[in-house]
């Protein structure tokens, strides 16, 4: 896919803040506007790709799924809204990280799968 099609998502919502890095992977972004659909809701994206810079400021891992475009943190404002969406994210996702603010979906086949993990 060479054009961005999607009917939920902008693309400049998965840049880097830092230097506007955006590598997203059009699959992962199908399996978003998918997951989204289905919520029947709008959810907020708040890290999308990063740069190496902005994923070691972040804390992130060096193997981490935001630099290959693999990875977004949607937000969550409560115990239901996260409930809901891990609950969806079963259908798309085979890895999860439950933050107390946001949840963290990645579809890197480098990275271990069937896992969840908590911040």
């Amino acid at each position: 896919m060479s054009e961005w099609t999607f009917k939920y998502f902008n693309k400049e919502e998965f840049d880097c803040p830092d230097c506007g890095f955006n590598n997203i992977d059009y699959d992962f972004v199908a399996k978003l506007e998918l997951m989204r659909e289905k919520l029947g809701m709008p959810f907020k994206i708040t890290s999308g790709c990063r740069c190496e810079k902005h994923n070691k400021d972040a804390g992130g891992k060096p193997d981490s799924a935001h630099l290959k475009g693999l990875a977004a943190d949607i937000a969550v404002t409560g115990s239901r809204t996260r409930f809901t969406l891990i609950r969806l994210a079963y259908g798309f996702f085979l890895r999860i990280g439950v933050g107390r603010t946001f949840i963290h979906l990645d579809d890197d086949k480098d990275l271990p799968q069937y896992v969840m993990w908590v911040y």
